[in-house]
């Protein structure tokens, strides 16, 4: 059985003005990545968008709360974003969805991101999540995806029953992808689940957005996971790049 969950993400219209996330990735041999997995955790309980479309400003909020710089974000500053997301849309108060760019827009004018910028591949994406951060994504949703097996993976069959918007926060040397999800800790395993990079990238390629950032350090200190020193890992992507 499946059930229905709100949704709510618009896919982004067309600016030639996005930087491409190679933009802050190292070139030739030093793109290769330091680690063959890794997990960007989270002190918190998985935040929940109830009966609302506002994915797009939850997946801000629960990017916002995992590592390797951690804000203090809850359901309501979910709301928030989405409503920010919203008046950048020109569409105040609107209940129909918003953009990843949007959240993006309103994460910059929250000072919390430098600058942000959009993957078009499935080698980007997995770099970044290795070596980098979470990651901000909207893609089509199946009904096969609304109930995580019992392992915690997701099936991508069935019928396309909208967009969403999520975060990414790890990768697996199976090379299965950790999703973050805003509807509670109830679903998947604490609100996450897994899905294979290759069924990942195959609902990426119909309109999917990958979007990271240069997150700005809470009181000029980072918070490691794993074991993987981040301000190591920032000085080496500063050498190489």
């Amino acid at each position: 059985m499946t059930f229905s969950r709100p949704m709510g993400r618009k896919p982004s219209p067309f600016d030639a003005n996005d930087y491409k996330i190679t933009r802050f990735m190292p070139k030739g041999i030093a793109k290769l990545s330091l680690v063959d997995e890794m997990m960007w955790d989270f002190l918190k309980d998985s935040l929940h968008q109830g009966q609302t479309n506002h994915c797009v400003g939850f997946s801000g909020a629960s990017w916002g709360i995992n590592l390797p710089v951690q804000d203090d974000y809850d359901n309501q500053d979910g709301h928030d974003f989405y409503y920010e997301c919203k008046i950048i849309d020109g569409e105040p108060d609107d209940e129909d969805g918003s953009y990843v760019r949007s959240i993006a827009k309103v994460l910059k004018n929250q000072k919390r991101i430098e600058a942000y910028a959009f993957a078009n591949d499935m080698a980007s994406i997995k770099w970044w999540l290795l070596n980098k951060g979470p990651m901000i994504v909207g893609t089509v949703w199946t009904s096969g995806m609304y109930t995580p097996r019992e392992d915690g993976t997701l099936d991508i069959s069935g019928t396309v029953e909208g967009g969403h918007a999520y975060v990414l926060n790890g990768y697996r040397k199976d090379d299965y992808i950790r999703i973050q999800n805003s509807w509670g800790e109830e679903w998947g395993i604490n609100g996450q689940a897994w899905i294979s990079s290759a069924n990942f990238e195959q609902i990426f390629r119909y309109g999917g957005e990958a979007m990271t950032a240069v997150e700005l350090p809470l009181g000029g200190k980072e918070i490691t996971s794993n074991g993987c020193i981040a301000g190591l890992i920032e000085k080496l992507f500063d050498i190489v790049t």
